[in-house]
């Protein structure tokens, strides 16, 4: 577009309206331009051209069923809020269940101990944004329970047994792709945070995630551990204020206060 590319749009635009779902529509992107919306604007939806009309009005129709959705628990919640009313006590666990998914256990026990693990550089992070007052979302190792499987196949009958807060998955599984096994698992927890990684992936396979998984990330192997502790710190941090939001909204539709006018 004339005098600002689409990246420089969508983040201009996050700043003013962060609640605006944003979906893009491009013949022309590559596969880094996609990953960058996906990590830094966190697009809603990526449709390539040529598009159907079919698929662009159910697109459009879904994302602002999303952002209502979205809006309506915050404002409910707020109501509550407002007037001293908090959580209830253990209407959420406070330790987040995460799964990763990698067909090479040695990969997988690496990035577990990676989110486990506390670091020196998380302290000077931390230290770097109290200085410059910005509030960013930090791991605490304290508060995650980090399961493993190589199994696609069994990782989708934990998801039947175990409510997870995020799924990191790699996209070279053994059968099926990782963008397929996040789309699996979104349909069994819809509300769970949702990560990508590879060194392969391809942008289909991204797109695919991104459309029907909701993906909140997408790493890049080899990932820094900053980068994934930040990603996942962020990605549980979102998780986390949407299920609060939910309960919250639930407790206000029971006493049935807060309806729109």
């Amino acid at each position: 577009m004339p005098g600002m590319d689409g990246l420089a749009f969508l983040k201009a635009l996050a700043a003013l309206q962060p609640d605006c779902v944003r979906v893009v529509l491009s013949g022309q992107t590559d596969l880094d331009a996609l990953v960058r919306m996906i990590n830094e604007t966190h697009i809603y939806r990526f449709i390539p051209k040529p598009w159907s009309a079919y698929f662009l009005k159910s697109s459009v129709a879904q994302g602002i069923a999303f952002r209502q959705a979205n809006l309506e628990n915050r404002r409910l919640a707020k109501m509550l809020r407002d007037n001293g009313i908090e959580l209830p006590a253990g209407a959420i666990n406070p330790v987040d269940q995460i799964l990763v998914m990698d067909s090479d256990v040695n990969s997988a026990n690496a990035l577990a101990r990676t989110l486990t693990q506390h670091s020196r550089l998380d302290d000077v992070f931390r230290e770097v944004q109290e200085e410059v007052h910005a509030r960013v979302p930090r791991l605490n190792p304290g508060s995650i329970s980090v399961q493993i499987s190589n199994s696609p196949l069994y990782g989708l009958r934990m998801a039947d047994d175990l409510s997870f807060s995020c799924v990191i998955a790699n996209y070279d599984l053994q059968g099926m792709d990782g963008a397929q096994f996040l789309v699996n698992f979104s349909e069994k927890q819809p509300e769970c945070a949702t990560i990508l990684i590879s060194d392969t992936a391809n942008m289909e396979g991204i797109v695919i995630a991104l459309d029907l998984a909701h993906i909140h990330a997408y790493i890049a192997k080899p990932w820094t551990d900053f980068e994934l502790r930040a990603v996942v710190a962020q990605a549980l941090a979102r998780q986390r204020l949407q299920a609060e939001n939910r309960i919250l909204a639930k407790m206000c539709k029971a006493r049935d206060i807060g309806a729109a006018d």
